[in-house]
This record gives structure tokens, C-alpha cells and sequence, in this order.
């Protein structure tokens, strides 16, 4: 049937463009290990929420927060690459009733409530040179107005507030980070499309020429494991088994512009699909594996 070659070839497709971004996600997951973007991207953010330099170096040195810090392959000390909300809330509100002091020496838990009057104070006029963290600050950690309020409560009240602070401005970061994540790994698809001439436009066309083909690669989708990183020389082994139009060779070099322009936009395409990840394709293979109807007797023998 028409509609069972369509999706034969759509898998088909699907299943080289997640070969491809399972390469690509792991080259990229090498680079920002190794370069250290993740805690430097968190690092930015948190620049970003505190607009002062001296502040976020002493939320680093914060006790809860030098805990999550790695150890790198050279074994220098790495900052984290992440913080969890509620740990972020307690050493934020340490840092917050003590700003402007010489080193964070009275966490919030073990003040009385005058302390923590005299802190918020002290840390109000430390804060009027910073406008921005100065105006966060009062809505965050308001003023204690009740003399007989419990500190534990007011303690609770203030790390909620940081909390959900932190939480919003991660969630934008997170979508900040995804975009340049993105990026990298078209850049990478493209490579990978262009090293190992994985053009979709020909792909296409012999997958629509060849049923065995299509069948043989519709049946190879089912043992896809998205946990098994790939490698260079792994995809391209990967690719190789697919017996697909891959690689280079004399007879593969487009011969004038309009081959080439058609194979530029085949490339482009292998590498568009990568920058989506291979969770993404993964996902989209299962639900069409879900709609391939069995074959029949009949169709078998054929």
C-alpha cells in the first residue's frame, strides 16, 4: 500500500537522523564537560539574579553550596553545575541577612529575632548600592514588623520566597541554555551530515526505490537502544549497517550547482533533525512503530 511505503520511508528517515543525533549528543556532552559550561552557564545566571560579583563568589563559599562542587579530571575543584531550590534558598538567605559583612559567620537558623532585625538593616544599606538586588531583596526578606513572630517561621517564609525566585529564573535559564544547546548540536549534525554525506533528499529517494531496504531498516528500528552512545567510528558503523546511500566515494560528488544545491539541502536537513536530540526521534520512532501494521502472509511471500 502507498501509505505503508510512506511510512516505512518515514521511519526510515527518522531512524538515520537518530543515528546521527546520538552522535552528536554525545560529541556535545564531551565538549561541555571538558569546557565547563554548564557551572559557567550557572555561574551567569546567578550573576544575573545577585548583579554583584563579591556577593556570588560568597554564595560559593557558602558550606552547603562548596559541597556540590566536582572534581575535574586535573583534579581542580569545579563549581556546580547544579543547585538544588531548597539548598539554594538556605545559603541565599544566609547570604542575604549577612551581605556586606567580611565573611558569613551567623547562619539564618541560629539568629534571634533582633539579629535577624539588625542583619536585614545592615543589609539594606549594604544593598542600596545595588539597586536591582536591593528592590529583590525587600520583596524576598521583608522587614520583621512582628516582634513576636517565631525566627523559624520568618526563616521559612523567606527561603519559600528565594525559592521560588530561584526557580523561575532557572526555568528561563533553562530555556536560554536549551537554545545554545541547540545550536551546538546543529552545528554538530551538520558535521557529521557533511563528514559522512548523510543527505536526506537521496536517503528519501532510494528508500521510495527499494521496499527490501525499507523493510530491512523498519525491522532494525525495533532494537534501538537510546542509551547506546555512538561514537564516530560506532555511527559510522551504524550507518553502514543500514545499507543506506552513505558516505563519499567519485561516483557520490555532485557533478554541477544544481546537485550540489540539492545536496547542500540534504545535509542541512540531517543536521537540522540532530539539533531535536535523540530523545526527540526516539520518542517520534516509537509512535510510528506504534501506526506499521503487521504484514501479511501475502505481503510476506511478495
Amino acid at each position: 500500500m502507498q501509505l505503508d511505503a510512506i511510512l516505512e520511508v518515514t521511519i526510515g528517515l527518522i531512524v538515520t537522523w537518530l543515528i546521527i543525533s546520538m552522535a552528536a549528543s554525545q560529541i556535545q556532552e564531551a565538549i561541555i564537560g571538558v569546557l565547563g559550561w554548564r557551572s559557567k552557564f550557572l555561574e551567569d545566571r546567578l550573576l544575573d539574579m545577585f548583579r554583584d560579583p563579591l556577593l556570588v563568589e560568597k554564595f560559593y563559599r557558602h558550606p552547603l553550596i562548596e559541597t556540590l562542587s566536582e572534581k575535574t579530571f586535573w583534579g581542580k575543584t569545579r563549581k556546580p553545575i547544579n543547585i538544588p531550590n531548597p539548598i539554594f534558598a538556605k545559603a541565599a538567605v544566609d547570604i542575604f541577612l549577612n551581605a556586606g559583612k567580611s565573611e558569613n559567620e551567623v547562619p539564618a537558623t541560629s539568629m534571634s529575632l533582633e539579629v535577624m532585625k539588625k542583619s536585614v538593616i545592615e543589609s539594606m544599606e549594604y544593598l542600596k548600592t545595588n539597586a536591582h538586588l536591593e528592590k529583590t531583596v525587600k520583596y524576598l526578606v521583608p522587614k520583621l514588623d512582628v516582634a513576636e513572630a517565631k525566627v523559624e517561621q520568618k526563616i521559612v517564609e523567606y527561603r519559600g520566597n528565594v525559592e521560588s525566585w530561584f526557580d523561575t529564573t532557572m526555568v528561563q535559564a533553562t530555556k536560554l541554555y536549551r537554545t545554545y544547546a541547540s545550536a551546538i548540536a546543529l552545528g554538530l549534525g551538520i558535521g557529521l551530515a557533511l563528514g559522512f554525506n548523510v543527505d536526506s533528499v537521496e536517503i528519501v529517494n532510494q528508500l521510495w526505490r527499494d521496499p527490501t531496504l525499507r523493510q530491512s531498516i523498519v525491522a532494525q528500528a525495533e532494537n534501538i537502544d537510546p542509551e547506546d552512545a555512538a561514537s564516530i567510528a560506532e555511527t559510522k558503523e551504524k550507518l553502514k549497517a543500514l545499507s543506506l546511500p552513505v558516505g563519499w566515494n567519485q561516483q557520490r560528488i555532485p557533478q554541477d550547482i544544481n546537485t550540489w544545491a540539492v545536496k547542500g539541502l540534504g545535509i542541512f536537513l540531517t543536521g537540522l533533525a540532530a539539533s531535536f536530540g535523540s530523545p526527540f526521534w526516539f520518542d517520534v520512532l516509537n509512535k510510528m512503530l506504534g501506526l506499521k501494521t503487521p504484514m501479511t502472509a501475502e505481503e510476506a511471500k511478495g
